[in-house]
């Protein structure tokens, strides 16, 4: 019994640790990309590109989060590696208000991103294992395209994860979403390799700078930005 306590006592412990300190946790990446490609040079690309980890850091408290992007360098090459991606990074997360915002500069204008998460029905089911020594479960639900395979840690606030994953109770160690479209399909992985807490320096910034629009109101900002400047550039050539 007295056992039993102490175990209750260490796990209510840690999740109060959680909630009350800035901590990190970093995931290995693979962003894979396939279709049928005849060019020998950019298929050699894509190949590299499917092979090839990208590193991603969630800074994190119970209740907000910043999802970005960590550059590594290429030692045998002494430069920083780049590669392909489909995955957004610099995301803000306010988990209370399940908003996220995003600050950054598209088809030349400062935007503000400030949109609501996404929402996923996830079906848990009593599969478990462990990442890094913590004891997760594994979700599944689809989401527009996509078949998603997450395995989260009840233990660990926020109630999210990497990109906009969210809705689980507890955070997302392990995800895996699957996408298949007429002639493509794409393969995302993150596996959390390290979690630690965040230094004195780190903070977590809230994005405020640009011109204020929803995920979609960017998206077509930026398709007519791109018709225009498609437009000026056969134009450009009609006249010689």
């Amino acid at each position: 019994m007295k056992i039993k306590v102490l175990f209750l006592i260490m796990i209510t412990f840690s999740q109060v640790l959680f909630a009350q300190s800035l901590w990190k946790v970093e995931y290995e990446t693979y962003d894979k990309i396939f279709f049928d490609e005849k060019d020998p040079v950019y298929k050699a690309e894509l190949d590299k590109n499917n092979s090839t980890p990208k590193y991603y850091q969630l800074l994190f408290d119970e209740k907000q989060s910043f999802f970005k992007e960590i550059e590594r360098i290429d030692n045998s090459q002494n430069k920083s590696s780049t590669s392909m991606s489909t995955i957004d990074d610099n995301i803000y997360i306010d988990y209370k208000s399940a908003q996220y915002k995003i600050e950054g500069n598209y088809a030349n204008k400062n935007i503000l991103i400030v949109d609501n998460l996404p929402q996923y029905t996830w079906k848990i089911s009593r599969d478990s294992k462990e990442i890094l020594g913590i004891k997760v479960k594994k979700a599944t639900t689809e989401y527009k395209d996509s078949k998603i395979e997450a395995w989260f840690a009840s233990t660990l606030q926020p109630k999210g994860g990497p990109i906009f994953f969210n809705g689980l109770p507890g955070l997302i160690l392990e995800l895996k979403a699957v996408t298949n479209l007429k002639d493509e399909s794409y393969e995302t992985t993150f596996r959390a390799i390290n979690i630690k807490e965040a230094s004195k320096t780190e903070t977590i910034k809230i994005p405020s700078k640009g011109e204020k629009m929803t995920q979609k109101e960017k998206d077509d900002f930026v398709k007519e930005a791109n018709r225009k400047m498609m437009e000026a550039y056969s134009n450009k050539v009609d006249k010689g």
